[in-house]
């Protein structure tokens, strides 16, 4: 299947000891299907910062979100999982972990499609904030 180009709405809720912030971006990404999966690709643009490429892989009951600007940061969500990926910073390597407490998918074959995520952010064995993400896509 050749990819559909869609509009993407990303939400992002974060809950912090520090303060609570959100935000919202709106872009332009490709929609691909590839055997059982999906994969959504778009551009995040955030104010005093690099353009991030993000790629969204859409599975039966797991979702990978894959960012990359000046570094790459991959996190796997899957209910009842806590998945543990390496992040490097200037300041060394990091152990980033996501447990994931909701998980809600749907997408049709017209190319509309959200993913709604409530997981909680470790690094290094600490809590750093409570996230809740929904990204929608529509052609």
């Amino acid at each position: 299947m050749a990819g559909q180009t869609v509009n993407v709405t990303f939400e992002s809720k974060i809950y912090q000891d520090a303060g609570d912030e959100s935000y919202q971006i709106q872009s332009q990404g490709q929609l691909v299907q590839k055997g059982a999966a999906w994969y959504l690709t778009y551009d995040e643009s955030l104010e005093d910062q690099p353009r991030t490429k993000v790629l969204v892989k859409i599975e039966e009951d797991r979702v990978a979100i894959t960012r990359t600007n000046v570094t790459k940061t991959r996190l796997v969500f899957e209910k009842g999982l806590v998945d543990h990926q390496p992040y490097q910073t200037a300041a060394g390597l990091m152990l980033l972990a996501t447990n994931t407490s909701k998980l809600v998918q749907a997408i049709n074959e017209s190319g509309t499609g959200k993913i709604l995520l409530d997981y909680a952010l470790s690094a290094n064995g600490e809590v750093v904030g409570q996230y809740q993400v929904s990204l929608h896509f529509v052609r």
